[in-house]
């Protein structure tokens, strides 16, 4: 009867981490308005595009200069998510928690560590 207790108790708990992972991701998935008010002009404002695509997330960076560059080993756990982004050959690490239509993060370069902020974007059909 115990190991009948531990087991369900340990399907339960993993049906709650996944059910929960998968929620966090939702609130991942879409268009975020950018800024990172320490960069470069033309990579300081843009947009984060995040999709779910097979249960993993993917995405992109679309800078203001018109630069789309792809993220990479984008990962979110909780309500954080971490990629990196290869630019003008420099690897720029990223750093965001998300609360609700908020992100607040860091990227952190060659030049040091730079706020970012976004806000997530709606769509007019929604």
């Amino acid at each position: 009867m115990k190991k009948f207790f531990y087991a369900s108790v340990i399907l339960f708990t993993m049906t709650s981490v996944f059910g929960l992972s998968a929620q966090n991701k939702k609130a991942a998935v879409g268009k975020w308005k950018y800024e990172v008010a320490q960069a470069p002009y033309g990579y300081n404002k843009g947009v984060l595009e995040i999709k779910e695509v097979k249960d993993k997330l993917t995405g992109e960076v679309n800078f203001s200069s018109g630069q789309d560059v792809k993220l990479q080993k984008l990962t979110m756990r909780n309500d954080t998510i971490w990629a990196n982004v290869y630019v003008d050959a420099e690897n720029v690490e990223i750093v965001a928690k998300i609360n609700k239509s908020k992100m607040k993060g860091s990227v952190n370069t060659s030049m040091g560590a730079m706020s970012l902020e976004a806000d997530k974007v709606v769509d007019a059909k929604e």
